[in-house]
C-alpha cells in the first residue's frame, strides 16, 4: 500500500514539475525522441545500458508527460509519444531486452580488445602498472568518452544484425515463394490430369460403342458397304482367279 501511495505521490510531482515546463523545452525532447537511433530503446529513453527495470518505467512517466500530445503542441508529438512507448515496451520484454544487452556485451569486448592494443604501444611505466590492478581499464569504462564509444559500437552492431535478420527473411520469403509457386504448378498439373482423366471416362461409353459396331460390321468401305478383299489374279479385270494350264 505504501509502494502505491509513493507512486501516485511521485507523479503527481512529475505532473506538477512538467506543467511548468516550457513550450520550447517540450519540443526540443520531441525533436531528440525523433532523431534517436531507432534500433536502440535505451537511446529513446536517455538510460545507460545497465538501467534497471524501475529505471525504465520512471523515465518512460517521466518523459511521456514531457511530450504528451495533450501538452506539447509539436506536431510531431504523438509520434514521439509513440516512439517512447515502443522504447519502454523493448526493454520491459525479457527476450528484446536480453538481445540488446547481448548485443552491449559483444560491444563492449570489442572495445576492450582495441584498447589493449593501443596500450602494448604504450611505454608508460605507470599506465601499464594501473592496467596491471585493473584501475585505469575501471576509470576508463566509467568515463564519458569510453561510453560514447559503446553507443556508437553498439549502434555497429544492432544495425549488423538488422541487416543479417532483414537478408535472413529476404531469403526465407523468396524461397516461401518459389515453394508457393510450384506447388501452384503442381496444382494446376493434377487439375489438369484430372481433367483430361474425367474426359477420357465420358467418351468411354462412346468408345466402347464404336469398337462393338467394327468388331460386328467388319471393314468398312469408302461408301460404307462391305466388301470382300480383292482376290490376285493374272488379268487384272477378272474377278476369279485364274488356275494354272497343265502342258503335255
Amino acid at each position: 500500500m505504501g509502494e502505491s501511495n509513493s507512486s501516485v505521490d511521485e507523479d503527481l510531482l512529475l505532473k506538477e514539475f512538467f506543467a511548468e515546463v516550457s513550450e520550447v523545452e517540450r519540443d526540443n525532447e520531441v525533436v531528440r525522441i525523433l532523431s534517436c537511433f531507432k534500433l536502440n530503446p535505451f537511446e529513446f529513453l536517455k538510460l545507460p545500458f545497465d538501467s534497471s527495470l524501475d529505471d525504465v518505467k520512471k523515465q518512460y512517466r517521466k518523459l511521456s508527460l514531457m511530450v504528451h500530445p495533450d501538452k506539447c503542441k509539436h506536431p510531431q508529438a504523438k509520434e514521439a509519444f509513440g516512439a517512447l512507448a515502443k522504447a519502454q515496451q523493448q526493454l520491459l520484454d525479457q527476450q528484446e531486452r536480453d538481445y540488446i544487452l547481448s548485443q552491449v556485451t559483444a560491444a563492449k569486448e570489442e572495445l576492450r580488445a582495441k584498447r589493449k592494443k593501443q596500450l602494448k604501444k604504450d611505454t608508460a611505466s605507470k599506465l601499464k602498472s594501473l592496467v596491471d590492478e585493473g584501475k585505469s581499464e575501471l576509470e576508463y569504462e566509467q568515463s564519458e568518452e569510453f561510453q560514447q564509444e559503446l553507443k556508437l559500437k553498439v549502434r555497429e552492431l544492432l544495425t549488423e544484425q538488422e541487416w543479417r535478420r532483414r537478408k535472413m527473411a529476404m531469403r526465407i520469403s523468396e524461397e516461401e515463394g518459389r515453394l508457393k509457386k510450384d506447388e501452384e504448378e503442381q496444382k494446376e498439373m493434377w487439375i489438369r490430369k484430372r481433367e483430361h482423366e474425367e474426359q477420357w471416362e465420358g467418351t468411354r461409353e462412346q468408345r466402347v460403342s464404336s469398337w462393338r459396331d467394327f468388331m460386328k460390321s467388319g471393314k468398312k468401305s469408302k461408301k460404307g458397304e462391305l466388301r470382300p478383299p480383292k482376290l490376285k489374279t493374272e488379268d487384272p479385270n477378272k474377278s476369279y482367279v485364274q488356275r494354272p494350264v497343265k502342258r503335255g
